[in-house]
């Protein structure tokens, strides 16, 4: 079992330490179809790319695209910032993008100091124990008001840096049409957390979250807990040869 496609990379625009041609290259020495772009949104401290420099990076994907002759798209991880669901990114930028990820950074700093106050410092007492059901529960409803709210294509890495109720999420992402991550970078979910999303009737995607190119299509983690569940193409969409067609319209 493999992926045909991976839509979680990064690259030097933020901290990735390969240009778009070396993750294309990668990608194609796989065999993979198909490789998105996304780099971190401009809230990211220092590495976070600002929507001004879309077009640079859509001129730069098209032309590996053309050279290579191979789908690349171009996304960003957008960082949820708040319980109000807040993402950087406005729908005007989003319109200059193939696909639109987001998922929660420790380090991403919110939009107003008082937010400062709840997730980010949840992830922090994260680091040291568990985090409770009060913070839980503001943490889910921040991943559930962020794809309900906003046209987001994929929820990144649920469960990293926060303890979060995947039931509720699962179930809003069944709803928007919002494809959750299985991510073998960070190992998130984990077994019982796939089983409980699956069951919501949500579709899952398997990345890589790859930011160095030998890692790009490398999701060793997340396929051995399909393979585990006995899960398919009906559920986890890019080890099937169907259509994926992404919550903004775009199709691999």
């Amino acid at each position: 079992m493999n992926i045909r496609a991976d839509f979680h990379s990064h690259t030097k625009y933020s901290h990735g330490t390969g240009t778009v041609e070396d993750n294309v290259v990668a990608a194609m020495s796989l065999g993979l179809e198909a490789l998105a772009i996304t780099d971190h949104g401009e809230r990211h401290p220092l590495i976070g790319v600002k929507p001004s420099r879309f077009d640079e990076m859509r001129r730069d994907v098209d032309a590996v695209a053309k050279e290579y002759r191979f789908r690349v798209l171009l996304g960003i991880e957008a960082n949820i910032l708040s319980p109000r669901g807040e993402i950087d990114l406005s729908p005007e930028d989003a319109a200059k993008l193939d696909v639109v990820l987001a998922g929660f950074h420790l380090t991403a700093y919110p939009l107003r100091f008082k937010d400062y106050f709840k997730l980010p410092f949840n992830g922090v007492t994260r680091c040291f124990c568990r985090n409770s059901a009060r913070q839980r529960a503001l943490n889910t409803e921040a991943f559930v008001r962020a794809v309900t709210e906003h046209e987001i294509d994929v929820l990144t890495h649920p469960g990293f840096r926060l303890d979060v109720e995947l039931k509720p999420i699962g179930e809003a992402c069944a709803a928007a049409g919002t494809f959750v991550e299985l991510s073998s970078r960070h190992k998130t979910p984990d077994l019982k957390g796939v089983e409980i999303l699956a069951a919501t009737g949500a579709k899952l995607i398997v990345n890589s979250d790859a930011h160095k190119p030998a890692r790009v299509g490398k999701c060793e983690y997340a396929l051995d807990m399909v393979q585990k569940l006995g899960l398919d193409g009906d559920t986890v969409v890019n080890i099937s040869d169907k259509p994926i067609v992404f919550r903004r319209g775009t199709t691999v």
